[in-house]
C-alpha cells in the first residue's frame, strides 16, 4: 500500500490526546448518604480528589483511538497497485518516421526498439484483448485492426519497415482516437521518439480516450547529435571553362561543434573527386564552395564523413548539372518579328526557317532543342520529314485562324488555369479578334487560357515531351503591343526548355510523380544505382505500372538514393532513361534541431486532464500497465461499523 498524502500523518497527534483525556478524567463513587450533613465531607473529598490517575482499559477509548486512527488513514489518502483489466481495447500507434532509424549504443535502431517494448507488452497480456495497430505514414496505416490472437498483432508488428517519406502524426492519432470511440475501457499506446514536426498541431488535439506515451518522447528523445546536408548545388563554374562548382550548406544540430569532411563524388566514382574539411558550430549553418567539377558527369554526390552523427539519411544528397548552354529553337515562320525579339530577350537562340523552303536533316534533330511553328503546322505533319521532326521534338504551334472552323469570341473575359507559362500574367484588356477550335487539342493537353468562352491557350504533353498551342495569330490581337508579351514568351520558353531534360530531378521518398512517357512505352521499372546505407541490397528493382502515356499515379521509391527510370518498348528495348534523386523528408531532419514534448489534451473529464501518463525507468517512457485503486471506500466502511460499536457501548452502558 501507497500514500498520496503521507504527510497527513501528522494528524496522528490526536491519538494520544484523547488518551490523555481519559488519563486527566475524574473518577467518583457512588455512595448512598443518610443526611445532607455529609455533603461538607464529600466537598472535602472532592477537593483532595487528584486529575492523574491510572490509564484502565475502557472499550469506549479504544473505539474512539480506533475511529481516530481510521480518520488519519484516511486524511494519508492510502491507495494500491493492481493489474489492469485485460478487457479493454488498445490501439498502438507505431512512429516509423525516418528519424526512428537513429541507431543507440546497442547497435538498434529507435524503430526496432520500440517494436520490442511492443513485443514485450503484448505478450504480457491476456490472450483476448483486442489490439489494433497503426503505424504512421503520409497517410496512416492500419497493419492489424482488432486482433484477439497476439500472434498475428505480433506478425504485423514484426513486419514494421521506416518510412522515409511525409508522416501525418495528427491523423494517425485521430484515427487512433476515432477508432476507440467512447469504449470505457480503451486506450492508446504511443511508441515513438517524439521528433515530430507537427506536434505543435497535435498538441492541440483533443482525445476521448486515455493515451500512454512508450519509448523516447519529447526531450527525452535520443540524443541530437545530427548534421546534415540542407542544400547542394551544382551549376557552370564561370571562372573555369569547361567545369562545375558546387555549393554546399550544412546544419549542425549537435550541442558541441564538429569537425568532419565533405566528399564530393562524380558519376558514382568510388574516389572523391575533392574533398573538403568543414568545422561547423554548435546548432549552426555552414556553407562551402568545391570548384572545378569536371562538367561531363550526369550527376555528382555530396556525402559527409566523420564526427558523430546519429541520424544518417540526411547524410548523403545528388545533384544534376544545369545545362549552361543557350537553347536552340527552330522557328518556322515566313516573318514574326515581335515573336524573334522577344525569343531573343528570353535568351533563345534561333534557327528561321521558310516552311516552303525548307528540308529539316539529320542534324537538326542533333542541334535543335524545340520547334515554334507560326502557322501552316497541318501542311508540315503532311511532310514525313517534318513529321518525323516535329514528333521528334517539343513543338510550340501559333494557328492562324482561316475557314469554318474560326470563333469569334463573344465578350473579352479572361480565365486563366494554375500553370508556369501564364504564370504572373492577367491578360487585361487584351483584344483577340478570333481563334481556332482545334479538334486533337483537348486530346493531349488543358486549356490554361479561355478568352471570351473559347480556349486560346493548350498547354500538355506529347509523348513525353511539352507542347503549346496558342490558337489565334499574333496579327489578330494586340498582345505583342502589351508589357506582358514578352514575360509570356520568356515563360513559354522556359517551360519548353525544361521538358527537354532528361533527368527527373529529387524527390521525397515514396511521394507522387506527375510523370509522361514516352508513346512507345509499355512497360518501366526503377532500378536502384545507390540506396542509403542498411536499407536495401543497392540492386532493386521496382516496378511501374503505366497507363497510357501519363502516369498521375506512379510514386517515388521509398528508400532515399539515386535510381534510374528506365522505360522498355514492346520488344524489351530501353527507350528511355532517366535519373532520379531520392531524399527522405526534410521536416524528419529538421526537427532534430527543435523537439517539442508530445501531450495533446482530453475533451472530457472521463480521462482526465493533461498529457497521457506514463511510468519512467532508467529514463525511457515505458507503457503504464497497471491500475490503481483507493482504499477511501473501505476506510470508509470500517468507520462506519467503529461507530455503530461505540453507540453499543453507550447503550450497554459500558461508557466507563
Amino acid at each position: 500500500m501507497q500514500f498520496l498524502s503521507p504527510i497527513s500523518a501528522i494528524f496522528a497527534l490526536s491519538l494520544p490526546a484523547i488518551v490523555l483525556m481519559y488519563v486527566l478524567k475524574r473518577v467518583y463513587i457512588d455512595t448512598e448518604i443518610s443526611s445532607h450533613l455529609l455533603w461538607n465531607r464529600v466537598l472535602r473529598e472532592q477537593e483532595a480528589n487528584r486529575p492523574w490517575q491510572k490509564l484502565r482499559s475502557r472499550p469506549l477509548l479504544l473505539l474512539q483511538l480506533f475511529a481516530a486512527a481510521l480518520l488519519v488513514l484516511a486524511l494519508m489518502q492510502p491507495y494500491w497497485t493492481r493489474e489492469s483489466a485485460a478487457s479493454g481495447h488498445t490501439v498502438i500507434v507505431m512512429d516509423r518516421s525516418a528519424s526512428m532509424t537513429v541507431q543507440s549504443e546497442d547497435g538498434r535502431s529507435m524503430l526496432e526498439q520500440n517494436v520490442q517494448l511492443a513485443e514485450d507488452w503484448i505478450t504480457a497480456q491476456k490472450e483476448g484483448r483486442r489490439i489494433t495497430i497503426i503505424a504512421t505514414g503520409e497517410q496512416p496505416v492500419m497493419i492489424a485492426s482488432g486482433e484477439l490472437s497476439h500472434r498475428d498483432a505480433l506478425t504485423a508488428l514484426r513486419a514494421l519497415e521506416p518510412d522515409f517519406g511525409a508522416s501525418d502524426n495528427l491523423a494517425a492519432l485521430s484515427l487512433a482516437d476515432s477508432l476507440l470511440g467512447d469504449e470505457p475501457d480503451g486506450s492508446i499506446m504511443l511508441y515513438s521518439d517524439g521528433r515530430w514536426s507537427d506536434a505543435s498541431a497535435v498538441n492541440e488535439l483533443q482525445l476521448h480516450a486515455k493515451l500512454m506515451l512508450a519509448g523516447a518522447n519529447g526531450t527525452e528523445a535520443a540524443p541530437s547529435f545530427n548534421r546534415a546536408i540542407v542544400h547542394f548545388g551544382v551549376k557552370n563554374d564561370p571562372d573555369a571553362t569547361g567545369f562545375n562548382k558546387a555549393v554546399i550548406t550544412i546544419r549542425n544540430d549537435a550541442d558541441t561543434a564538429q569537425q568532419f569532411k565533405v566528399n564530393v563524388y562524380a558519376d558514382g566514382s568510388a574516389k572523391p573527386f575533392a574533398t573538403e574539411s568543414v568545422k561547423a558550430e554548435a546548432g549552426g549553418w555552414t556553407s562551402l564552395t568545391v570548384n572545378k567539377l569536371p562538367a561531363g558527369a550526369a550527376y555528382y554526390k555530396a556525402q559527409l564523413a566523420g564526427g558523430n552523427d546519429s541520424y544518417s539519411a540526411d547524410d548523403v544528397a545528388y545533384q544534376f548539372p544545369s545545362e549552361s548552354r543557350t537553347k536552340r529553337a527552330l522557328l518556322v515562320s515566313k516573318g514574326n518579328l515581335f515573336l524573334e525579339k522577344a525569343l531573343q530577350l528570353a535568351g533563345v537562340s534561333t534557327v528561321k526557317a521558310d516552311p516552303e523552303q525548307y528540308i529539316p536533316d539529320a542534324d537538326d534533330q542533333k542541334q535543335l532543342d524545340w520547334i515554334v511553328v507560326d502557322g501552316s503546322g497541318d501542311k508540315l505533319l503532311a511532310d514525313k520529314s517534318w513529321e518525323k521532326l516535329l514528333k521528334s521534338k517539343p513543338v510550340w504551334y501559333i494557328d492562324h485562324p482561316a475557314g469554318t472552323e474560326t470563333v469569334v469570341p463573344g465578350n473579352n473575359r479572361v480565365e486563366l488555369a494554375d500553370h508556369p507559362v501564364v504564370a504572373y500574367l492577367s491578360f487585361a484588356d487584351t483584344h483577340i479578334g478570333r481563334l481556332l477550335k482545334p479538334k486533337d487539342a483537348p486530346l493531349w493537353g488543358k486549356a490554361i487560357v479561355t478568352y471570351g468562352g473559347v480556349p486560346a491557350i493548350y498547354a500538355g504533353e506529347v509523348e513525353g515531351k511539352p507542347q503549346l498551342r496558342f490558337t489565334f495569330d499574333f496579327q489578330d490581337t494586340d498582345l505583342p503591343l502589351r508589357p506582358e508579351f514578352p514575360v509570356l514568351v520568356m515563360q513559354a520558353a522556359d517551360w519548353m526548355s525544361g521538358g527537354s531534360r532528361s533527368e527527373l530531378g529529387t524527390a521525397v521518398a515514396g511521394s507522387a510523380l506527375p510523370l509522361s512517357f514516352s508513346g512507345e512505352t509499355v512497360s518501366a521499372q526503377w532500378k536502384a544505382v545507390e540506396q542509403l546505407s542498411g536499407y536495401g541490397d543497392g540492386s532493386a528493382s521496382q516496378s511501374v505500372t503505366i497507363k497510357g502515356t501519363a502516369a498521375d499515379n506512379v510514386r517515388a521509391p521509398s528508400i532515399p538514393g539515386l535510381y534510374r527510370l528506365l522505360e522498355y518498348d514492346k520488344a524489351n528495348k530501353v527507350v528511355a532513361d532517366r535519373l532520379l534523386a531520392v531524399s527522405a523528408d526534410g521536416a524528419e531532419s529538421a526537427a532534430f534541431g527543435q523537439v517539442e514534448p508530445i501531450a495533446p489534451s482530453y475533451a472530457s473529464e472521463a480521462g482526465g486532464a493533461g498529457s497521457g501518463s506514463s511510468l519512467q525507468d532508467n529514463g525511457q517512457l515505458v507503457p503504464q500497465t497497471a491500475a490503481t485503486a483507493s482504499a477511501a471506500a473501505w476506510i470508509a466502511l470500517l468507520l462506519l461499523l467503529v461507530l455503530a460499536g461505540e453507540w453499543e457501548v453507550y447503550r450497554r452502558g459500558h461508557a466507563s
